[in-house]
């Protein structure tokens, strides 16, 4: 799936909504564990999709690159886990301890967040200044599902514009990945 553009709901600009979830480790975490920094990055991931698994050996290494300059993340996963086992908390927990997650791995049961921020794919990014206004929306990379064919990184050039008080250019990317499985009626 790839989106055709921004959401016109959830635009450049737009607060970084409230929200807390539950969090593998037991605890929960949410906006809260988001603030205080220079940048703020929540990304909708799960389990089973080849484009979050193509892209997320980046992610942890942009996660744990950018941490110390003042980026505090948080990736949920919104997927209904009826239809995709695999995307289920016991198998969110799984993960977050066989790949050592440097952030909280939280689960969107309801679908909710996943709705305040009109995400629509997994990998979808949202990058919020130190003021909590989204700065960036899209992708990690280029090549999502295939690491070996990487030309642009994004999300990287994004986070570091961010922190040095820049627009990060592009703002928006499409973001390419499968949709998110929402719950059915």
């Amino acid at each position: 799936m790839q989106r055709e553009n921004a959401s016109p709901s959830f635009t450049i600009g737009a607060k970084l909504p409230e929200f807390s979830l539950p969090n593998v480790d037991g605890e929960t975490a949410g906006s809260e564990h988001l603030r205080g920094g220079k940048a703020a990055l929540v990304a909708f991931v799960c389990n089973h999709c080849p484009y979050v698994k193509g892209s997320e050996a980046m992610l942890i290494e942009i996660c744990k690159k950018f941490a110390p300059q003042g980026l505090r993340s948080v990736a949920i996963s919104s997927n209904d886990a009826v239809q995709y086992p695999d995307d289920s908390f016991k198998k969110m927990q799984e993960k977050a301890r066989d790949m050592a997650l440097p952030y909280p791995y939280l689960y969107d049961e309801s679908q909710q967040v996943a709705r305040m921020f009109d995400a629509a794919c997994t990998p979808e990014l949202y990058l919020f200044d130190a003021a909590g206004k989204l700065a960036y929306h899209g992708a990690i990379n280029d090549s999502p599902r295939d690491p070996s064919k990487v030309t642009r990184e994004f999300l990287s050039q994004a986070i570091q514009a961010v922190l040095e008080g820049r627009s990060p250019e592009p703002q928006f990317v499409n973001p390419l990945g499968c949709s998110i499985k929402w719950q059915r009626a």
